[in-house]
């Protein structure tokens, strides 16, 4: 574990980091500004929401967001980082923004006349999955809307995602030309810094860093922080330690299909010894 002293910079892709920098900080262009650039808006302000939103009844679960706004007239912003694959993510950035949809309603006219619902998924994890051979490798955000199929017309531009992949991000810092690049950039490496680094002309990079300064936290803010990585450490040793064994148990059960078919082969028990690795009783256990 590192040692206080070591540590620069907070993560901001951990619960406490990025509750720290962009909701306590109570500098709102930290997070209307990646806004702005990602969905081509011109947002002056917003107001932030508590984060939990009780269901529409007593039965219906509550919903937890990472960061929810409002602009004054009527746009809303879901905010979640996902450090961890899930299979159902993009259902549940659906669900989300689809629950926010039907509280616009709540007042008792509906008109379906609602205000846009954006999400941003800040993620740690890789989807393109999805459909890779569709996708530029040098490609770290995805944006999804409603479209015709055919000819890509926009049905309605009430619903609209955005997924950036911080953790596979792997531009240098002079490579990066964009707002968006150079946010990605920084979301990712600013935990690793050792000192202050050289970056943009830019403004905002300084109070994010700022910010982001763990010798400027409070001591019971620095063991909260603390606190939140290691469970991110635990996480990330239990993670590697599922695909370690997975791939040892994966080497093994193909060095033990191999000495099935050199036993359907007559093949001599001491070449099956010597060219699997096997002991003689494992081969006859097979």
């Amino acid at each position: 574990m590192k040692n206080n002293q070591q540590i620069l910079y907070i993560d901001p892709m951990v619960d406490f980091g990025f509750k720290k920098i962009f909701k306590d900080s109570g500098k709102k262009q930290l997070i209307i500004r990646p806004l702005n650039a990602i969905f081509g808006l011109d947002i002056a302000d917003i107001d932030i929401r508590e984060s939990e939103q009780l269901g529409l009844t007593e039965q219906e679960r509550k919903v937890t967001y990472d960061m929810h706004c409002d602009t004054r007239d009527g746009r809303s912003f879901i905010i979640e980082v996902q450090l961890a694959d899930q299979p159902y993510f993009m259902e549940r950035a659906i669900f989300y923004s689809a629950r926010t949809i039907s509280q616009k309603g709540q007042s008792g006219k509906w008109d379906y006349d609602f205000k846009p619902v954006f999400f941003l998924g800040l993620l740690n994890f890789d989807i393109r999955h999805l459909e890779p051979e569709k996708v530029d490798p040098g490609q770290f955000i995805y944006k999804f809307s409603l479209r015709e199929d055919e000819t890509h017309e926009q049905m309605s531009r009430a619903l609209r995602f955005a997924f950036m992949e911080v953790e596979r991000f792997n531009k240098a810092k002079d490579d990066c030309e964009t707002f968006e690049e150079r946010f990605l950039y920084l979301m990712k490496n600013l935990p690793t810094f050792v000192e202050k680094p050289e970056l943009w002309d830019d403004p905002y990079f300084n109070e994010f860093m700022e910010q982001a300064e763990f010798a400027s936290m409070s001591f019971e803010e620095q063991e909260a922080y603390i606190a939140s990585m290691k469970q991110k450490w635990d996480y990330d040793n239990s993670i590697d330690f599922a695909e370690q064994k997975g791939i040892e148990k994966g080497i093994e059960q193909g060095i033990e299909q191999v000495a099935r078919r050199m036993l359907e082969d007559k093949m001599p028990l001491d070449q099956i010894v010597k060219f699997t690795g096997l002991t003689e009783e494992q081969v006859r256990a097979l």
